[in-house]
């Protein structure tokens, strides 16, 4: 297992346990990682790496049903531009095409084959990569599960709950937790591994929905999907460095130093991708203020402060630059365009 995926599954984790009282170093144990890994935001890991990383929170954590506990924890808005690509879908039918068009990016232990039935909408579980430990297995399936649950609750402020799980193992010792947990039918030492939910809750409509900012993160997943093939992660990593960190817009060395990197290096892996920080930091500053512009009605001055202006007049002349156009003339022009839709 040479190839390399995204590590924010992994480092959400490696954090969970610390969270818990286990010192990242005890769950980094035996993967040539060290705690500085921790704050690089576009690092990739090898899946053998990962691997080793849930072995070790087992181990150390003494509990075999840990998927059960930490997977109702994790948030989409800790998975990057995937994760808030599904928060901006406006319907629980979008949110679930967008997480699997772009599912490599969250590097899951698992993938999801979705298709629809009469009555229910299923998701069967496949690995991801192999797993010979079937330890492994029962936790990227219990991780699943819940982190699935909680992301289709949250998105629609409404408890969400499947219609039957079948699952290819059996029972862990701790069957009725699932019960407890899902309460629906669980059926295990099936063919596979597949849950069902109805398809009338496939089409609720999520609170959360935002359908412009829908399209600009679907965008930066579609660049960091065509990056992470090719094998460039860097400039996506900075991205959502520049985008956690709007109103207070870090400078290169910063930058540098949450990738755990020196400034030269940093400006050198830039260069060689024909690019610059500024050039990155202004693509961030553009995209962020049209859909300010298109969507709220936040002021000028409020918007340049979320971008990192200090003074609206150098937004606006910013702005012009960008877009050949004045802002007052881009608002006009996409509420207009807004009225036809």
């Amino acid at each position: 297992m040479s190839e390399k995926i995204p590590s924010d599954s992994a480092r959400w984790l490696v954090r969970e346990m610390s969270s818990m009282g286990i010192p990242p170093g005890r769950i980094l144990k035996g993967t040539n990682l060290q705690e500085e890994w921790l704050k690089d935001m576009g690092a990739l890991i090898t899946p053998s790496q990962y691997l080793s990383i849930v072995a070790n929170a087992l181990e150390e954590s003494g509990d075999p049903s840990l998927g059960l506990h930490v997977g109702p924890r994790q948030q989409l808005g800790e998975l990057g531009f995937w994760g808030y690509a599904i928060i901006s879908s406006p319907t629980l039918r979008e949110a679930n095409q967008v997480a699997l068009q772009f599912w490599e990016l969250n590097g899951s232990l698992v993938t999801l084959d979705f298709r629809e039935e009469p009555d229910h909408a299923a998701w069967r579980i496949l690995p991801a990569f192999p797993m010979k430990d079937k330890r492994l297995w029962i936790f990227a399936v219990e991780e699943l599960l819940t982190t699935f649950q909680t992301a289709a609750s949250f998105l629609t402020n409404h408890e969400f709950r499947y219609a039957r799980i079948d699952l290819s193992y059996p029972d862990p010792g701790y069957g009725e937790r699932y019960r407890e947990l899902f309460e629906c039918p669980v059926f295990f030492g099936s063919d596979e591994d597949i849950f069902r939910v109805a398809v009338a809750d496939t089409d609720r409509p999520t609170f959360t929905g935002h359908p412009r900012m829908a399209l600009v993160c679907r965008e930066q997943c579609r660049e960091l999907q065509a990056r992470l093939r090719w094998g460039d992660e860097l400039t996506g990593a900075i991205r959502e460095i520049v985008i956690s960190s709007m109103g207070r817009i870090p400078h290169l060395p910063e930058v540098a130093r949450r990738l755990a990197m020196s400034p030269r290096t940093l400006r050198r892996r830039l260069q060689e991708r024909g690019t610059t920080y500024q050039h990155i930091l202004d693509e961030v500053r553009i995209e962020l203020a049209k859909e300010y512009l298109a969507s709220t009605a936040l002021s000028v001055d409020q918007i340049a402060g979320r971008i990192g202006f200090t003074e609206a007049t150098t937004f606006r002349r910013a702005f012009k630059k960008w877009t050949g156009t004045n802002i007052r003339e881009f608002r006009m022009n996409r509420a207009a365009g807004s009225c036809d839709l």
